[in-house]
């Protein structure tokens, strides 16, 4: 009697090369996106007046950006954290309490405070924090002031896939 070959190992060959073919076609950023990634202050915006919670509705981004991306000269994904030329780093130290927005072109993709390491005040929202931006010229993106308590939840769109493909795209991503 003649032995068979067993079914699975013709299915793992099938698989194997399907997997062969289509995984190089797999992109992990837009290889396509257009645009630059900006940072504007928020001329106009609603809160829940309780805890900072900017309201998608109701938000009118400034003319000019307050950070254009040419100033931004790295995004490090891993640690939320950007890397200003030294004329964007000192041009928004004085901004303290003021509402920002990450958009693309004139997207938002999110929106949060820019806040102070010495405030004794809490946000349970997007922050920067403009203590660390004066001393290095990074600023890192951060959910909640002083940290996010437990039991509260804020979108995180900070490594929004569009973000992660403009700074990829200008070889200026670090994750």
């Amino acid at each position: 009697m003649k032995a068979r070959k067993p079914v699975s190992r013709y299915l793992l060959i099938i698989i194997s090369l399907f997997l062969i073919v289509t995984l190089p076609g797999c992109e992990k950023y837009d290889k396509d996106i257009t645009g630059d990634v900006n940072f504007y202050l928020l001329d106009e915006y609603e809160t829940d007046g309780i805890r900072g919670v900017i309201k998608d509705e109701g938000m009118v981004l400034s003319i000019e950006p307050i950070i254009y991306y040419g100033e931004l000269l790295e995004y490090d994904s891993a640690n939320y954290s950007f890397k200003l030329e030294p004329d964007a780093a000192e041009r928004i130290t004085d901004l303290f309490g003021s509402a920002f927005a990450v958009a693309l072109e004139d997207e938002i993709i999110y929106t949060g405070y820019f806040w102070s390491a010495v405030s004794s005040a809490i946000v349970d929202w997007v922050v920067v924090d403009l203590v660390e931006v004066m001393v290095s010229n990074k600023m890192s993106v951060k959910l909640g002031y002083p940290y996010l308590f437990e039991g509260v939840t804020i979108p995180d769109n900070r490594n929004d896939n569009r973000i992660l493909s403009v700074f990829a795209r200008d070889n200026k991503l670090k994750d």
